[in-house]
């Protein structure tokens, strides 16, 4: 069984579709990356799982149960956690109250505090500022905050809409860093990162898309044989 599987979506906004007849099977137990041409609909395709954009046709479903334009409530309800570009923590609330709104579907206060502890283990600075408004952290820790919300809810896999986007050298380096401690934790997710090399270096399957449609899918390791491939979407080519 899948854990997502897209079958034939035409989604876009407005008058300008973006995704044509788009199938897409993510498997449990891998990291996958979605790569291709700025444009070519990397962050729409997630946004389609999510229900952040109207498939105008086709089909999502998550572990055989559909959720074709469903609200993304519904979606996290079937576990599945999207991180947005750029994190999104709120500034002014604390760390704990950052981590709490990842768990807002949860009622038990004991699962709830289980979590969070979870989340200190992997980041122990956030454990120390917990209390400190989210604002006041540095844009690294800032980052892990918007990781650890993610985690909060146990998802059974992590949507990552390009999490390095607009970030300096340093903390690109401390977000792959970060995304490499989920895949250790066992962690499955599915990646749209502008930054190739460094995502390839992470991820264990691999969907390139052009111009909103699926142009090559395979496990990483055979990307790099696909010389052709590697020098058009990536700039290079292996020999």
């Amino acid at each position: 069984m899948s854990l997502i599987e897209l079958t034939d979506v035409d989604t876009g906004y407005d008058e300008n579709q973006v995704l044509y007849d788009l199938s897409m099977r993510i498997e449990p137990d891998r990291v996958n990356c979605i790569i291709g041409p700025n444009g070519s609909g990397k962050s729409t395709t997630l946004k389609a799982i999510y229900g952040l954009v109207d498939v105008w046709d086709g089909s999502v479903t998550v572990r055989d149960e559909e959720v074709t334009n469903s609200h993304p409530r519904e979606v996290l309800e079937r576990g599945v956690v999207m991180l947005p570009q750029d994190g999104n923590v709120f500034p002014e609330m604390t760390v704990k109250e950052n981590l709490r709104i990842g768990g807002y579907l949860i009622d038990d206060q004991e699962v709830l505090e289980r979590r969070y502890e979870q989340v200190y283990e992997m980041f122990p600075v956030l454990e120390e500022r917990r209390d400190q408004r989210a604002g006041q952290l540095s844009g690294g820790q800032q980052m892990m905050v918007a990781f650890g919300r993610a985690l909060v809810p146990d998802p059974d896999i992590l949507l990552l809409d390009e999490p390095s986007a607009g970030l300096a050298p340093d903390l690109v380096a401390d977000v792959f860093e970060q995304v490499e401690m989920l895949k250790e934790r066992g962690e499955d997710m599915v990646i749209v990162e502008q930054n190739v090399r460094a995502v390839l270096e992470i991820a264990d399957h691999v969907y390139v898309l052009d111009q909103g449609r699926l142009e090559y899918e395979g496990d990483t390791e055979q990307l790099r044989d696909e010389s052709d491939i590697m020098e058009m979407y990536i700039g290079e080519r292996h020999r």
